[in-house]
């Protein structure tokens, strides 16, 4: 069996083989890699499809479109100013396409709960942690916005696989996860970066060990975590990307 192979299945408990085949813990300085040059290593041929779920201003469909130069980057973002914001910031890159539309677990329509700090809106309300981000997650209004998920978008747009699944959604990833459960079942996700917590920022949000079992289901392991925060000596949440087997 081939080291890589052996360490596919290692990753999940956060050691690898090295060397002449002694394992060796992951170090905490491996969560300072930065997440973007991992996904061009792991993908070994460029991605045409990336969904940019939560794209917020556009700052990382940006950078998707400056890494990858061929993919179609779909960037979702359903609050309204920032959505503008979006459109002006993407404004003459052809290959970035926007949709004012949240992802969740159904077609619908939905409340969205905008925040102190735009960047914390979510479709769930806000909890509190004990944190400084507790202030910034206050909510200041609320607005109702179209849903949509990732398997209905995908078949309408004819859309067969999808590359890069990013998501920053504020506690809503699993929602947009469970509407992409055909699209899981036949490994047509070849890459999810996703950020996850370990504490409820949200009512009802999912932390990263009920992601993790989720996505287990499909046949998806943990590769690594990214750009951890810690919060009262303890980690509160982070990035991760998960792969297929």
């Amino acid at each position: 069996m081939k080291k890589e192979t052996i360490n596919k299945a290692l990753r999940r408990f956060g050691v690898e083989l090295h060397g002449l085949g002694f394992i060796q813990s992951l170090k905490k300085s491996d969560f300072q890699q930065n997440a973007f040059d991992v996904q061009k290593e792991i993908l070994l041929s460029d991605p045409k499809v990336i969904f940019d779920i939560g794209a917020n201003r556009g700052d990382t469909a940006i950078k998707y479109s400056n890494l990858f130069s061929e993919a179609s980057i779909y960037a979702f973002e359903p609050f309204v100013e920032t959505f503008k914001k979006l459109n002006d910031n993407v404004k003459g890159i052809p290959k970035i396409s926007t949709h004012q539309i949240a992802i969740s677990d159904k077609k619908g329509e939905t409340v969205f709960y905008s925040n102190k700090n735009e960047d914390t809106n979510s479709l769930l309300a806000s909890s509190k942690i004990g944190l400084s981000s507790d202030e910034q997650v206050k909510t200041i209004g609320q607005i109702n916005v179209i849903t949509e998920t990732i398997d209905a978008f995908c078949s309408d747009q004819k859309i067969d696989s999808i590359d890069i699944l990013k998501m920053d959604i504020q506690g809503a990833e699993l929602l947009a996860l469970k509407g992409a459960t055909k699209l899981l079942a036949e490994k047509k996700i070849r890459l999810i970066y996703t950020e996850t917590y370990f504490r409820r920022q949200y009512n009802n949000q999912p932390l990263f060990h009920e992601i993790s079992v989720f996505l287990a289901q499909y046949g998806y392991y943990l590769q690594d975590i990214y750009s951890p925060i810690y919060g009262n000596g303890s980690i509160a949440w982070c990035d991760a990307i998960f792969l297929p087997e």
